[in-house]
């Protein structure tokens, strides 16, 4: 049988100890500007898993002259946001030549102060957002063949070079100035391969996370989890659970949304099979996303695509499920999200009634748990497969209050646009640096 394989990255931000504001949080294509990984967002989490952690060694602080920098006054084209609340965020900007800059915005996005640690030309590679004070930054160093990671404390007014090299590959996610994960990916000819590390000294010393798969494998380390990169493969972390969601897109269907689910580091597994939404869809390639929880309470959105003969889409539609027991059973919610000409690549889950799916052009919506769904008017693009200019990503903070970065059709300025009727219209924002 003929398969119409399409690459899924995994979604690294499920691993990370987070409510999982979104699925895949801040939802992003990839931009010109270097890209960055999706971060998510603060909550106070379950009981941390207790593993050993190297001595911690205090940071150092930069302070080399910057390398480049923005005049202060001109209009600024932000690729990256992350806002915290309807004020307070952190932005991404690149320069001409090709770094990029950090900058915190107090306003909601329309003015923003360049917080860039001195002396580092910036090609960052992960960063994570705790609050309006407390954010790190991993960065490669090309020259030295090194990774680094940065912290500041206070607003990016400094930024400390924690004394060692920072993880290979890694995305980083803190849920408290001390406490958060690392999660490493090695990729290859359709395999992935992931390591998970904690630090409980604000990221100056990292100890592995020994997970033990459903299915160990002889050669691999020790705390390797191997799952398929071309299938759809998920695997979320918290200190509570671990969730694999398991792919059909380089398989035939399986008829059932797989996953396992362990509650202590994998000495347990309990696989599990949910039934597909309708007989109908039993002929199509179930593409799980990784879940997203809220204390015991879960979501877990599970795309379901079938393509024709001519590799054109036969059908696509967006089922979710949902848990009350921190994942031991799921159930799926009654109103099934259709959209043959969606694959619904993008959802932003803000808690157990709310989320937002990219609909090809459109913005869908559920308040009610996905009981029932609205397709909003398409007042800006959210089809990623647009030729023209499109939403690279979108942010909600609330049911009402999202952000979405347009670039533009040069490829080098983006438009920042914001919405506070929960996606219905959009108004664009002039961002400035503020003087």
């Amino acid at each position: 049988m003929k398969k119409n394989f399409r690459l899924l990255g995994i979604c690294l931000l499920g691993i990370m100890l987070t409510a999982c504001i979104a699925v895949t949080s801040v939802t992003q294509v990839p931009p010109t500007a270097p890209a960055l990984q999706p971060t998510g967002t603060d909550f106070s989490p379950d009981e941390p898993v207790l593993l050993p952690t190297a001595t911690a060694v205090p940071p150092t602080k930069t302070a080399t002259p910057p390398t480049a920098t923005l005049a202060p006054g001109p209009a600024v084209p932000i690729y990256q946001i992350h806002m915290l609340d309807q004020a307070n965020g952190w932005g991404w900007t690149s320069l001409a030549d090709g770094s990029s800059r950090i900058l915190r915005t107090q306003d909601g996005g329309s003015t923003w102060t360049d917080v860039s640690p001195k002396g580092q030309a910036l090609t960052p590679s992960s960063s994570s957002f705790l609050d309006i004070q407390t954010a790190w930054i991993a960065l490669y160093d090309p020259a030295a063949n090194t990774n680094l990671l940065l912290r500041t404390t206070d607003g990016g007014e400094t930024w400390a070079s924690l004394p060692q090299n920072a993880i290979e590959n890694a995305n980083y996610q803190f849920t408290s100035p001390n406490d958060g994960v690392a999660v490493s990916a090695g990729v290859g000819a359709g395999n992935l391969y992931l390591n998970l590390y904690n630090t409980h000294d604000g990221g100056a010393s990292w100890a592995p996370i020994l997970i033990t798969a459903p299915t160990p494998e002889p050669g691999l380390a020790e705390g390797t989890v191997h799952l398929c990169n071309i299938c759809g493969d998920n695997l979320y972390y918290d200190p509570a659970r671990i969730v694999i969601t398991y792919g059909d897109l380089a398989s035939d269907p399986a008829g059932a949304v797989r996953l396992s689910v362990s509650t202590d580091l994998g000495q347990h597994w309990k696989d599990l099979s949910l039934p597909l939404p309708d007989q109908k869809y039993a002929d199509g390639l179930a593409a799980p996303k990784s879940p997203a929880f809220f204390g015991n309470e879960g979501v877990l959105p599970v795309n379901i695509v079938k393509y024709g003969t001519d590799n054109a889409l036969a059908y696509s539609v967006l089922a979710i499920y949902v848990t009350h027991d921190g994942g031991q059973s799921w159930s799926q919610s009654a109103a099934i999200l259709e959209n043959n000409a969606a694959f619904f690549d993008s959802v932003q889950v803000l808690s157990p009634q709310n989320a937002f799916v990219r609909c090809g052009k459109n913005l869908c919506v559920t308040h009610d748990g996905a009981q029932t769904w609205l397709t909003l008017p398409a007042s800006l693009d959210f089809d990623t497969n647009s030729s023209g200019s499109f939403v690279s990503q979108f942010q909600f903070i609330d049911p009402k209050t999202g952000w979405a970065v347009v670039p533009a059709p040069d490829g080098i300025n983006y438009d920042l646009w914001k919405s506070t009727d929960g996606g219905a219209t959009w108004a664009k924002l002039a961002p400035t640096l503020a003087q």
